[in-house]
Parts: structure tokens; C-alpha cells; sequence
């Protein structure tokens, strides 16, 4: 390791907090970066060779058994029956302990699109299981003389008293351990983003990771000695109550603002805020935009925050009526009943879709034949409305014609590789592009795939927007072989591959979901709610 490398070590750290084991790791480290070096002069495949990873920190994780990691493998092991998805097949005689290459082998083959995303590599691949017998080997010997005593674990074991203890601990693990960091730093590039507050307020609050869907949050709640209903309010926060928020009053004792209450205008429920500060910038009257989570019945502030002196009420019902129609899968989160309504009318528009294409699912060659067809469809169901109806919604809307103009992202203009539409009763409408090459990729199951219906596969299933529901729907009428073999998985059964590969790359779908339909809101019923 060499000596800026050391500094980087280093700087990960905890400040304040060190382990008698502590000051042995950055030798171990720069030890086990040779063998891995040398290890790697002998691969098969020099498009394998890596740069130094995150070994020495898990080993002082599974040696110290802070818990992060044991956290990764009891979900898998209850998700999908396996400690080591594609490395260990589900078998409930199997024991893993301390430095098993098989953990190292899983622990690389996951980090591996951070470090290295140009090359797709089968978990099993054998250069992969080389690295991880090598750095075994080494990590079993040298550890087997530490002692069991780490900084990051004291750092972990202090009081959980406030959200700001939870939000320290929150943020070291989601910036600088070797669980998420690389997935951090990997995320700003895809997004071209900047490490500020709220960037990392949203990584670890909100970020569903490559470790079979977990976020930080949900390795942080796993790890720490929490009460069981401490540990669901921790998982909860990626639920962040995001408003506009009237301060109402401030509680100070011994010249420190306490606590502050303030009236969420989106919802009209108050909030209880700890702030324990004497320089709190919160008055009555003010309006802040915000975002809060919740700890042991208070509510805190989470990332930046925006202040506005004054607003009227007829700026407050604009305020609510923009957040219910614009940010709608945000104001769901904490106004229940609006939630409930845009899920009824969700799975009324799939039944009509339904009725109209004669199923779930349904595929248009290009972008024009889609558009046609939509519009067709919506003008259908606008017939069904009555005159009043009609018109309240062009007023409210602006509308010079009787029904919204059909808009589609850039990237559906002149497609003609086929699109796929599918009606999911929970989410809407999901279009898949590409579908020709999906759709010819998945009746091969498996058997050469050429390069473009790879990728195409690998596309859907890392698509943000295509749901489970959508995966699973295709592959139970054709079958998984192929979205196995589009990332090398051939080790392991394929209903487990694809399991895995959905909470992977799609975690985000297995937290609780709200309807992305934006209602619109009548001003009158607003005055009546």
C-alpha cells in the first residue's frame, strides 16, 4: 500500500474512536495489497486485475463481528434461503465462518461494478475465486493474533438517545465504510453529482444498494443494539416527510431552543422537532421547506433546509395543491387518504386498460404506433366522463381541449425496436424499450445471445422504472435462462439467479410503494379537507 493509499486508510477512520486492533490494520493492509498484487500477475485474464479494495476494513468487521456484514448475509439468508446468493446454494447445514473465501469471493464479485463497471464477471469466475483464497489465507493468519477490540465498533456502541446520534453513525457507514462508499462515489458519477449535504442526506436515507437491495439505513437498523420498534423507525426513513412546514412555537430552557412545533401545510399535522441549540433560526410565523424523520416520538431535520419569512394562506393552498399534483409520491407518504384515493384510481385505469388491450401487456413496433394507440385509448376513456366533469378538469388544468396531449420522454422519439407496454395495478403503465431484442433474447433461454440482446436484458432489469412485477411477468411466460445468463450467472438455479438479481437491482420495489398517479385537486374539497 503505498503512502498516499495509507492516508486514504487513514482518513476513513472514525475520529475519536480507536481499538487496541486499530493501529495493526494499515500494515495488514499494505501486506495484503502485495499478495493480491502478485496473485494477480498469474491471472488468467488481465482484464481482471483490480485495484485495492475494501479487504482490510471486512476483515476487521467479520473479526470485531461489528456487524455490518452479518447484517448483508441475514437478509439474503431470509430473502433467498442463502447466506451467499450464486456462491453458496441454498442449504440449511451450511456454516460460514470467520475469513471463508467464499465471503471474500461474494464481497468482490457485489463491489466489482464500482470498480471495475467496463467488464461483466460471473461470480464464480475462477480468477475471482483465486483472489479470494489468497487474501483468506493471509487475513486468517494475520487476524488470528488481533486483538478483538475496533474503533468503528466503540463508535457504533455509543448512546442512540437522539436522531443525530443515529444520523452520525448514518453517514459515516454510508460515505466511508466498505459496505456503501464505493456505491456512493459510483452513484455521484452516473448522476454527475456533488458529495454536499443534501447528495449524501439522500444516499443514506433514501438509496437502495447493489447488496441484494439493502440501504444504509437498513444495514445501520441490522447492526446496532436497538429495541425491535427502534429498528422499524430507522428503516422508515426513507420515508422522509418532505413539506412545507409553518413554525408554530419554540420551547427554550437555559437559553437553548428545546424544541420547536410546527404545522405540516400539505397534511395540517403538527410536528414535534428536537433542535437542543441556541442558535436556531426557526421563529413563529416562518415557513421552512423541509424534510423530517422521526426518533423515539420527535421528529429531526434531515439535509438542508429552505426558509421563507412569510406566506399567505392563498399561497399556502397553492403550496398544497403543487405538492399533491407535482411531488404527489412524496405528500403520500403523510396524507394517507390522498394516497388511498390515487391507488383506487390506479387500478381502475389498469382495468380499463386491461379491457381495452385485452391484457396486461401489449407491444407497439415504434413510438408513433404507441403514441396513436395511447392517445386513442385516453380519448376512449374521456368519452366515459360527463360535460362537468370535463370541464372542471380543463380549468383546473388549463386545458384548450377537452384531454391532455399525450407526452413521452426523448428517448421513445423514433424508436422502432419495439416497445412493451405493461399495466401494473400498483405502479401504472411501464414501457419497456428495445422489446425486439428482449423479447428474441428471452425465447433463446440462453443459447447465444448475442451482445446487443444482452444488453438489452441487463437494461430492463436495472431499469429504475420497470418493476418485479413486469421481470416476472416475462419470465414466466418464457422463462429466466436468459436474464441469467445476460450477467454469467450458469452456477446456480435459475429461479434463485433471478430472485437475486431483482433485489439487487431493483430493491427500491420491495420497500412500501405509493401510487405514482398525481391527483388534482378541487379546490373545494381542499377547503373541506
Amino acid at each position: 500500500m503505498s503512502g498516499s493509499a495509507k492516508q486514504v486508510f487513514q482518513s476513513l477512520r472514525v475520529p475519536g474512536f480507536t481499538g487496541r486492533g486499530d493501529k495493526y490494520l494499515g500494515e495488514i493492509a499494505q501486506e495484503l495489497g502485495r499478495v493480491l498484487r502478485k496473485t494477480q500477475n498469474r491471472f488468467a485474464f488481465p482484464s481482471c486485475r483490480l485495484p485495492e479494495a475494501a479487504w482490510g476494513e471486512w476483515a476487521e468487521d467479520i473479526h470485531n463481528d461489528i456487524g455490518l456484514w452479518r447484517t448483508v448475509e441475514a437478509h439474503q439468508q431470509r430473502c433467498l434461503g442463502t447466506p451467499l446468493p450464486l456462491v453458496v446454494n441454498p442449504d440449511p447445514e451450511v456454516e460460514l465462518r470467520g475469513f471463508d473465501p467464499r465471503r471474500l469471493q461474494f464481497l468482490l464479485w457485489t463491489l466489482w461494478p464500482c470498480l471495475k463497471p467496463e467488464v461483466i464477471i460471473s461470480p464464480a469466475h475462477e480468477d475471482l475465486i483465486r483472489l479470494a483464497e489468497a487474501a483468506s489465507r493471509l487475513l486468517t493468519d494475520r487476524f488470528a493474533r488481533l486483538p478483538q477490540d475496533s474503533g468503528v465498533q466503540r463508535f457504533l456502541a455509543t448512546p442512540n438517545e437522539y436522531g443525530w446520534d443515529i444520523k452520525r453513525k448514518l453517514l459515516w457507514i454510508g460515505i466511508n465504510s466498505y459496505l456503501f462508499r464505493f456505491f456512493f462515489f459510483h452513484d455521484l458519477d452516473d448522476h454527475q453529482g456533488e458529495p454536499d449535504i443534501a447528495t449524501k442526506d439522500d444516499f443514506v436515507c433514501q438509496h437502495c444498494t447493489e447488496w441484494s437491495g439493502l440501504g444504509v439505513i437498513d444495514v445501520l437498523a441490522g447492526t446496532l443494539d436497538l429495541p425491535e420498534g427502534d429498528r422499524a423507525t430507522l428503516r422508515s426513513w426513507y420515508e422522509r416527510h418532505w413539506s412545507f412546514f409553518r413554525v408554530l412555537t419554540r420551547h427554550e430552557e437555559a437559553g437553548e431552543v428545546k424544541y420547536i412545533t410546527a404545522l405540516n401545510l400539505v397534511n395540517r399535522h403538527p410536528y414535534v422537532i428536537r433542535m437542543d441549540t441556541n442558535q436556531c433560526p426557526f421563529t413563529p410565523g416562518m415557513v421552512i421547506y423541509g424534510a423530517l424523520t422521526p426518533w423515539r416520538g420527535e421528529w429531526y431535520w434531515s439535509g438542508e433546509q429552505r426558509l421563507f419569512e412569510d406566506m399567505t394562506e392563498a399561497e399556502e393552498s397553492i403550496v398544497r395543491k403543487e405538492m399533491l399534483e407535482r411531488s404527489s409520491s412524496i405528500a403520500y407518504r403523510y396524507c394517507p387518504a390522498e394516497a388511498a384515493k390515487a391507488l383506487e384510481f390506479t387500478r381502475e385505469n389498469h382495468a380499463k386498460f386491461v379491457a381495452y388491450y385485452g391484457g396486461d401487456l401489449t407491444v407497439f413496433p415504434d413510438d408513433l404506433t404507441l403514441a396513436a394507440a395511447e392517445q386513442k385509448r385516453m380519448q376512449a376513456g374521456w368519452q366515459e366522463r360527463d360535460a362537468e366533469s370535463i370541464a372542471r378538469v380543463m380549468r383546473e388544468q388549463g386545458l384548450k381541449h377537452p384531454r391532455p396531449r399525450m407526452a413521452f420522454p426523448p428517448e421513445f422519439l423514433k424508436h422502432n425496436q419495439g416497445i412493451a407496454a405493461f399495466s401494473n395495478p400498483d405502479e401504472g403503465v411501464e414501457n419497456l424499450l428495445h422489446f425486439n431484442q428482449v423479447l428474441s433474447a428471452l425465447r433463446k433461454q440462453c443459447a447465444g445471445l448475442t451482445e446487443e440482446e444482452s444488453d438489452a436484458l441487463r437494461n430492463a432489469m436495472m431499469a429504475e422504472a420497470i418493476s418485479p412485477a413486469f421481470v416476472r411477468r416475462l419470465a414466466g411466460e418464457h422463462g429466466a435462462e436468459s436474464f441469467a445468463e445476460a450477467f454469467l450467472i450458469r452456477n446456480a438455479p435459475v429461479e434463485l439467479a433471478l430472485e437475486f438479481l431483482l433485489r439487487r437491482h431493483k430493491g427500491h420495489f420491495y420497500r412500501k410503494r405509493y401510487p405514482s398517479l398525481s391527483l388534482v385537486q378541487d379546490e373545494k374539497q381542499a377547503e373541506r379537507d
